[in-house]
């Protein structure tokens, strides 16, 4: 028995390292904590969820960096005690730690101190005798001395599950459930912006890589640009579903740049329209917050028409005219969903009651929600004070309506908080919560969203986006000959 469970384990190892099966998708590139698709194991489905902490480093962070992991049964939402994982972490393909890991309780927390030795690790704890795997025996966090999660960027995190239930239950290498998962630690940096001899601090977060020391603001077209790596492998792409989320903070006290409620932007010279694009000066009283973000269909689209080589994402931010509209789609901020608004009438006035259709939607599939889905709804005024709040709202079969009645003319901001989502199994999750933010402009006449069509994709298991937000603004292009996105 000894000699075939060696046998079986170093087969195991020697296999892991020729080569990285994945079975399963990982829901996508960007995201700071998704729950990975299900596998099935003997008449389970078993599924793991995966968490970076914390979601954002600088150079300053003090805060212990931290990789959880939970194995639970998809169908009851039960942990499943007794595991070991094998656990590869690299970063742009270079090694960051391998090893083997085993949990008590179907938890396992790795405590995460950055080194600068790129291929070299250090875990501290016990090894259980059988498989030797890593374990801490008073159920905490295990130490692990890597040159991971110091700096932001994307990490590849590749999983095994090398057994489940008990020490002796080991998967055969064929049989082995894998799955990829690639996180995003935010990058947050500072650049200074001189105007008209007035300095202004800038700050850029990007929730997928660090970005390039490129950073420049351009005076004469009052645009800021930068741009961060990006692997635009068309196959890699096509299997790899992919979310890019950056943020870009100015202060108000910048009013040649902030005075405007819509902004133009551009990534590789495509602009950037619709809910691709939302402007937030509510959330930091003296700072608005410019949010990019495109999902996999249109990064493919871009990337068909790049030429070979290229291997960055550029983006341009600068105000433009003013040209602000009711919105029909929104995206949350976080958890990957949208809703579609759809208004009764279509011309909204003052005074007179509206009827709010809301229907939500996967934000990267665009399919309906399987389930009911717990809400907030608030309305505010330009000032930023509420106007209307509506509580514990339930939209079920993701279908739900309000009726609305604003008191006078003006643009409003709508808030839409998704706390949960409550599917065949009738248990709560809320592992995909996240805001959406729209406008309401009174009056005005409802027209479509511009956002494309997504096409299908086949039989892809449904997939968890960590980072989408929705429309504030629709801006007018400063600079007619950019295609648009």
């Amino acid at each position: 028995m000894k000699i075939h469970f060696t046998l079986t384990l170093f087969t195991f190892l020697f296999l892991i390292v020729l080569v990285s099966s994945v079975p399963y998708s990982a829901f996508g590139d960007g995201f700071t904590q998704e729950n990975l698709p299900p596998a099935s194991v003997g008449n389970r489905n078993v599924q793991l969820f995966i968490k970076l902490s914390p979601p954002i480093i600088t150079s300053d962070t003090s805060q212990p960096r931290e990789i959880y992991m939970r194995l639970f049964d998809a169908n009851t939402n039960e942990t499943i005690a007794h595991d070991s994982f094998f656990i590869t972490i690299t970063k742009h393909d270079q090694l960051l730690m391998r090893d083997l890991f085993h949990t008590h309780t179907g938890e396992l927390p790795l405590k995460v101190t950055p080194t600068n030795t790129p291929g070299k690790w250090t875990i501290y704890g016990d090894q259980e005798p059988f498989l030797n795997a890593w374990v801490n025996q008073e159920g905490g966090p295990i130490p692990v001395l890597a040159d991971a999660l110091g700096e932001g960027g994307l990490y590849h995190i590749h999983i095994e599950l090398f057994a489940i239930d008990y020490d002796k239950n080991i998967f055969t290498p064929d049989q082995t459930p894998k799955w990829d998962s690639y996180l995003s630690v935010g990058d947050i940096s500072n650049h200074d912006i001189t105007y008209n001899d007035n300095t202004y601090n800038s700050t850029v977060i990007s929730y997928y890589d660090k970005i390039n020391n490129d950073f420049n603001f351009d005076s004469s077209k009052l645009q800021i640009s930068y741009s961060m790596p990006f692997d635009w492998n068309v196959t890699r792409l096509a299997k790899q579903p992919i979310f890019v989320h950056e943020e870009i903070h100015i202060p108000k006290s910048f009013k040649e740049f902030t005075n405007t409620p819509s902004y133009a932007a551009s990534m590789n010279g495509y602009e950037i329209t619709g809910r691709r694009l939302i402007v937030d000066p509510y959330t930091a009283g003296d700072t608005v917050i410019a949010h990019i973000l495109l999902n996999k269909v249109d990064i493919e689209n871009i990337a068909k028409q790049l030429p070979n080589g290229a291997d960055t994402m550029s983006f341009t931010l600068a105000p433009a005219k003013p040209n602000v509209v009711t919105s029909s789609s929104v995206l949350t901020d976080f958890g990957g969903w949208g809703i579609r608004l759809g208004w009764n009438p279509t011309q909204i006035a003052a005074n007179s009651q509206n009827s709010l259709q809301l229907s939500f939607f996967d934000a990267f599939t665009e399919q309906p929600i399987n389930g009911d889905v717990n809400y907030d709804l608030k309305i505010l005024d330009n000032e930023g004070n509420t106007i209307l709040s509506k509580t514990n709202l339930t939209a079920k079969g993701a279908v739900d309506t309000q009726t609305l009645n604003l008191p006078g003319n003006g643009v409003y901001n709508i808030q839409i908080n998704i706390k949960s989502i409550i599917g065949s199994t009738g248990l709560p999750d809320t592992s995909r919560v996240g805001l959406a933010r729209g406008n309401v402009v009174i009056p005005s006449t409802v027209t479509e969203d511009e956002s494309p069509r997504v096409p299908e994709f086949g039989p892809v298991t449904p997939i968890v986006l960590a980072i989408a937000v929705i429309s504030i603004v629709v801006f007018t292009a400063g600079n007619r000959g950019i295609p648009k996105l």
